[in-house]
């Protein structure tokens, strides 16, 4: 009996109890998981699915563009396309503005060539087409390789017989065409794979930070314009919509693609630039004005959206931008050359 009429009611409430916690606990996880497969539709109608760039550059090409890459030799003054673009600093240089040849300081700021297609163009400004415009444009480029003429940089690795034999093994003949499509070769096999894109793909979540900042990046309207598997590169905008950028970077003036164009409309009108590694790129915008990524964010907020962030916000918008970055890919450095 008094089993009964003592330990039996306490059992049962205990059970009770837990029973109640455990039906909480899984309304709490179903609504998360609700939640989070919510969050991840609405990034991937915005980002895609978190898959590679379809192009898969031949083996060939990618070895032949990798060592044209880091090949000292070949520039006027020993410039190459890896003093601007190197691992350590996220595919770019680190530096507010690129130095190229003979020590000539760009006006603008050095991109990264890590995750770079597909875009719109290249350059701050689009006045390089593609890749190959891009690569075979550098050729002559005072900041770049610094030729007098095209066929001059075709002759200086015509001169180098590893060169010269590799181009006719890959392509038949040293040609600034081939220079071309060997460096688009391999800046295409760059690729990485972030959290960020896992998460797309429905292989990983995100940490609580992240998926607030994510949340936010989508709410507030930054993929506006940084959309598409590079959260950017795929459009022109305007910058400073609606407050001068100048008066919070400090920055010189610059017409930006209407120095391109010749179009009143494109005045301070830049390509706006991908984010996927961005906490690796530092420092920021087309003249590396602002060092901070938290400035910039904050800065982007107030010129092109008229709103201004919280810490948190900001904070948050961080830790999602970190989870969109992802290490550098082995290829992007030197191979071990056989010059015999």
């Amino acid at each position: 009996m008094i089993l009964r009429r003592f330990i039996v009611p306490k059992l049962a409430a205990v059970i009770q109890s837990w029973l109640a916690r455990c039906c909480l606990s899984l309304a709490f996880g179903l609504f998360s998981l609700a939640a989070q497969a919510d969050l991840r539709a609405q990034a991937q109608a915005i980002f895609g699915d978190g898959s590679r760039p379809v192009a898969e550059p031949a083996a060939a090409e990618v070895a032949l563009g990798r060592k044209l890459f880091f090949d000292a030799r070949i520039g006027v003054d020993g410039t190459s396309c890896a003093s601007c673009h190197a691992a350590e600093h996220g595919g770019a240089d680190g530096r507010a503005t690129a130095i190229g040849a003979f020590g000539r300081q760009g006006s603008r700021n050095t991109p990264t060539i890590v995750d770079i297609v597909p875009q719109i163009a290249m350059h701050w400004t689009g006045d390089r087409r593609s890749l190959a415009h891009q690569a075979i444009s550098s050729l002559t480029a005072p900041p770049a390789y610094a030729h007098e003429t095209q066929q001059a940089a075709v002759n200086r690795m015509t001169e180098l017989a590893d060169l010269k034999a590799d181009f006719e093994r890959v392509y038949g003949e040293v040609s600034a065409e081939n220079w071309g499509r060997a460096l688009t070769a391999y800046q295409q096999a760059l690729t990485t794979e972030s959290d960020f894109d896992r998460f797309l793909q429905g292989r990983a979540d995100l940490g609580e930070a992240a998926k607030r900042g994510l949340q936010n990046f989508m709410q507030i309207g930054c993929a506006g314009c940084h959309s598409g598997p590079l959260l950017g590169g795929q459009s022109y905008q305007k910058f400073g919509l609606v407050a001068d950028y100048t008066r919070y970077t400090g920055s010189a003036e610059d017409i930006g693609r209407q120095q391109h164009t010749g179009k009143a409309s494109d005045y301070r009108v830049f390509k706006v630039p991908p984010l996927k590694h961005a906490v690796q790129t530092a420092p920021y915008f087309h003249d590396g004005s602002v060092s901070q990524l938290s400035a910039a964010i904050d800065i982007m907020a107030k010129v092109q959206l008229g709103q201004t962030l919280s810490p948190a916000q900001v904070s948050d918008m961080v830790a999602f931008l970190t989870a969109a970055s992802a290490p550098m890919p082995a290829l992007l450095s030197p191979p071990e050359l056989n010059r015999e």
